[in-house]
């Protein structure tokens, strides 16, 4: 079933970089990556019964400027949660980190469902928010960060 959500992913992937792209907002490699582990985790959610998790301009936030950080360092890391559930209003926070994913977003959704704690975020039935970020480092290696939500 994976397998089938995934291949699913490849096609939206595909499609995503087909797609003329708005003036205004030019589609990077790197918004790409990041619309594409927003679209697979959201049909991963669904084929398990679980709703759609919604986009949220805070999170989002949060989730790229972790990428970004761990891309600038050229490692992989959490970040503190505690502002994120201030900043964004939030009772509930999570965050999945990953490396390493050149190939893109079918491999870093399969390791994260393949790690007990990754999995559990990525299905959790109380998140309805999501943030993704994704950013490549000096050397070209993928660091990818989701950050989900639920308000008060």
């Amino acid at each position: 079933m994976l397998s089938r959500i995934l291949a699913a992913a490849v096609v939206v992937l595909a499609v995503l970089v087909a797609s003329p792209a708005a003036p205004a907002q030019a589609r990077t490699p790197e918004s790409t990556y990041q619309t594409a582990i927003t679209v697979t985790t959201n049909q991963v959610r669904v084929q398990r019964d679980r709703v759609r998790l919604r986009g949220n301009t805070c999170v989002q936030g949060f989730a790229v400027r972790q990428a970004k950080r761990m891309a600038a360092q050229e490692r992989m890391f959490h970040q503190d949660l505690g502002p994120i559930l201030e900043k964004c209003g939030l009772s509930k926070v999570g965050e999945n980190v990953a490396y390493g994913y050149a190939t893109g977003v079918q491999l870093v959704l399969q390791g994260w469902m393949q790690s007990e704690g990754h999995r559990a975020n990525i299905l959790d039935r109380q998140f309805r928010l999501l943030g993704s970020g994704a950013r490549r480092s000096e050397d070209g290696t993928w660091y990818a960060a989701q950050v989900f939500g639920r308000k008060a």
